[in-house]
């Protein structure tokens, strides 16, 4: 049953007698606002989609029509309104009926995506990605975003996204609506994302709307499940690594409604005895992760909605180890932290002022800490004299924003975006402490750093004009300045995309856009880790800058059952920073001379990717491929001459499938193949021989190693195959129980993490190798309640 609630309003007839239509389209069930839903009116080959809140407003020339409202895994509907009669309508859609007896999800007939103008954006249904195989239990939000074409991985097994050639820092990452700066986890491993409390993802790798700013990449635009509004519900999932419970349900029943999520990992509890059974010297060990999703969504009337949402997460990495003692002298303990958390918090307002016009007011903050400890203790000497020296590095950033912004529908040829944002951003590149203590006495006590404030303006305007049947367009302008030590910097970003139907319903799309980031990340060359220092442009360090252009075709094809679309772009990037040669993240944080310690350059990266996704079926899935070149030029690393980024990778080809075998079995598996990513290595090793060295019994054995230029090697490419198989049970009481299986890297293939050289023998070099991810099995419980 389909539930449509209309409020009567008589409105007066506009020029060519336009009449528009506008509400909001919600989940029948739960009441949840759906983000993306098609509103089609077939006889004039015209439409719309709902926005980040479920809004939506369309105008055409005619007073009677028959919508059609899409949206994938709902029923579609078809209903004729009168528009002389009902200008605001609530449509409530009903999902598709997961019972056991239901293999096959039929086609809803959503938007084609030949329709779009908007190319480089890819959105992924979280039922999707909770279906793939998990990794030691967890679906990971980060890990499917790598499977698609145009993104790669970091380091084998990482969740660090890399876009087109760029690096980790250049994504903008937006949880509802608040920018997060560190999105992972466990060093890494996984990403800082419940997916049990996500609605919707959105993946843009090029052809940026106006409205986003301050990236030059990607932006990850997430908004998480607003709480049902009608019955509390929730899950409970546990697995060998990590538990979630998510619970949501109505304050006040159709009015408030909340949802709180909480996940926490729990394999430091036995692997710290275990550690201290094969070791004793082992006094403490901790490793672990929790992260917290919690938002309140309250309902004034149909025109006013406010959203207040919460995140926070922490990992903590500690261990204690005795250094050593001698009969009954000191005893040596060498204390070690690492610690990072991330927490934002968004209030939102959102109001209808008219059938054409739609407002969100938003205030957001992001706070990112990370923070280093080393203690070297001596204790438990004969005269009882004890003593401490203490390494505390601290660093972060924390953002204030306010945000406006506008949707105005003035024709059925124009939808217009308008707005503004205001931001005081806080740098704290690095701070250290270090302390000498004897006897519980402070001999030394320094302190050294300081913070940086910047303040970011932004304003753009953009707007999806039907020029033609067959031509579309959005075209935006995005202006933004930033005032940071006296400097204050401007920058103008065009932005075009551009759609154009060929014969036989191909879309031609083409699209530009100019990119500025007033941040970087000062990361070392080898992997991405929270130690990774986020700076600020000053009024030494410029801004970073960018500029893609992109060109691709697409269509639905094999009867609208597969979305193709195959697109090439090329990107040149100036005023991108690494830091020199020999320079490291512990020097730099200590003595807070970070802008002496890097150069700035160039990159430039282009390539080719294919995509082609089903949607339908009981085979559903996607396979990319992307062919991609990236380079960086730096005037003060490998002699100011060109070399291969870090994460150069020539092919990415990725194969994802979900199979409904039968009722209550789903089967999943995912591949992935990268070819060889570059890293530096001696070629040749030298005799060491200093002058004074001028007498046989002075000679060495020392070897001086000779590195012809950076990222001179490439040696091995990445590659796994990782499955899944889903038990599903539907009980009597409505709960739904799901029993997972998943085996990551199932044929145990060592994708090296790092490499050493062994020796050398004539012109060859023998290296070594580590795989921290071999073939590892998990099982995770699930039930729904």
């Amino acid at each position: 049953m389909i539930i449509a609630q209309t409020s009567s309003k008589t409105i007066s007839v506009q020029k060519s007698n336009f009449k528009t239509l506008n509400g909001r389209v919600t989940d029948q069930i739960t009441g949840e606002t759906l983000i993306g839903v098609s509103i089609h009116i077939k006889s004039i080959k015209t439409g719309t989609t709902t926005n980040n809140y479920g809004y939506f407003s369309i105008t055409i020339p005619a007073d009677t029509a028959t919508f059609h409202i899409a949206y994938m895994g709902y029923q579609s509907i078809d209903t004729l309104i009168n528009l002389s009669l009902k200008s605001t309508v609530s449509f409530q859609l009903k999902p598709l009926q997961n019972e056991l007896n239901t293999v096959v999800i039929k086609g809803t007939n959503i938007q084609p995506i030949q329709n779009s103008p908007q190319m480089g954006k890819i959105n992924l249904p979280i039922s999707q990605i909770q279906a793939l195989p998990k990794f030691f239990g967890e679906p990971d939000l980060f890990k499917a975003l790598q499977t698609l074409p145009g993104v790669q991985q970091g380091s084998e097994g990482t969740s660090a996204m890399l876009v087109r050639g760029g690096s980790p820092d250049q994504n903008l990452i937006l949880l509802d609506g608040a920018p997060l700066y560190n999105p992972s986890h466990l060093l890494g491993i996984f990403s800082a994302f419940n997916t049990y409390a996500i609605k919707n993802v959105d993946l843009y790798k090029g052809a940026f709307p106006a409205r986003y700013g301050g990236r030059l990449s990607s932006v990850v635009d997430i908004a998480m499940n607003d709480g049902n509004m009608n019955k509390v519900q929730g899950q409970f999932t546990f697995g060998l690594l990590a538990s979630q419970l998510t619970i949501e349900g109505p304050i006040k029943k159709n009015k408030t409604s909340f949802i709180i999520s909480g996940r926490r990992t729990y394999h430091d509890l036995y692997m710290e005895p275990i550690l201290k059974s094969t070791n004793p010297d082992f006094e403490k060990f901790q490793l672990y992760f929790y992260d917290l999703n919690a938002k309140i969504h309250h309902k004034f009337s149909d025109q006013d909605h406010l959203y207040l949402s919460f995140y926070n997460g922490q990992d903590k990495l500690r261990t204690k180890l005795k250094q050593g003692s001698i009969n009954d002298g000191p005893t040596a303990l060498g204390d070690f932290g690492l610690g990072w958390s991330n927490t934002t918090g968004a209030a939102r307002w959102n109001h209808i002022f008219s059938s054409k016009l739609f407002a969100n007011t938003t205030l957001t903050t992001s706070q990112y800490k990370f923070n280093t400890t080393m203690t070297s203790s001596i204790f438990g000497s004969k005269i009882n004299v004890n003593s401490d020296d203490i390494l505390n590095i601290n660093s972060g950033i924390t953002d204030y924003t306010a945000k406006i912004d506008f949707d105005y529908l003035p024709l059925p040829e124009h939808s217009i975006k308008i707005g503004g944002s205001y931001t005081l951003h806080t740098f704290t590149p690095g701070t250290s402490l270090s302390k000498q203590t004897f006897n519980g006495e402070i001999l030394k006590d320094e302190n050294k750093g300081s913070k940086i404030k910047g303040k970011e303006v932004d304003l753009y305007a953009e707007d999806d004009w039907t020029i033609t049947n067959k031509l579309k367009a959005n075209i935006g302008l995005h202006a933004s300045g930033f005032n940071v030590q006296g400097k204050f910097y401007t920058s103008l970003q065009p932005r075009i995309s551009a759609r154009y139907l060929l014969p036989g319903d191909w879309a031609l799309k083409a699209s530009y856009a100019k990119m500025t980031q007033y941040m970087h990340l000062l990361a070392s060359n080898s992997i991405s880790l929270p130690t990774d220092l986020w700076v600020p442009a000053t009024n030494k360090v410029l801004p970073q800058q960018s500029s893609q252009f992109a060109l691709g075709i697409s269509r639905n094809i094999f009867r609208d059952q597969f979305e193709f679309s195959a697109e090439g772009y090329f990107k040149t990037m100036n005023n991108i920073i690494e830091y020199k040669d020999g320079a490291d993240y512990v020097v730099t944080s200590q003595d807070n001379d970070w802008e002496n310690k890097i150069t700035t350059g160039k990159g430039k990266a282009y390539g080719l990717e294919l995509f082609l996704q089903k949607k339908t079926g009981r085979l559903t899935g996607w396979a990319s491929y992307a062919l991609a070149w990236t380079n960086r030029k730096l005037p003060e690393i490998n002699n100011g001459q060109t070399f291969p980024y870090k994460y150069d990778r020539r092919n990415t080809l990725n194969l994802v499938g979900v199979y409904k075998l039968k009722p209550g079995i789903e089967l999943s598996a995912t591949f992935v193949y990268q070819s060889a990513s570059p890293f530096t290595m001696a070629t040749t090793q030298f005799e060491g021989i200093s002058p004074e060295q001028d007498k046989q019994h002075d000679r060495t054995d020392k070897k001086l190693d000779y590195i012809e230029s950076r990222n001179n090697i490439r040696i091995q490419p990445t590659h796994r195959l990782d499955v899944g198989i889903s038990f599903i049970k539907l009980k009597e009481s409505g709960k739904v129980r799901t029993w997972n299986i998943s085996i990551y890297n199932v044929y145990n293939r060592q994708n090296l993490f790092y490499f050493n050289i062994k020796d050398y023998k004539g012109n060859t070099a023998n290296l070594t190798g580590n795989s921290l991810l071999p073939i590892m099995p998990s099982v995770s419980y699930s039930l729904k309640f």
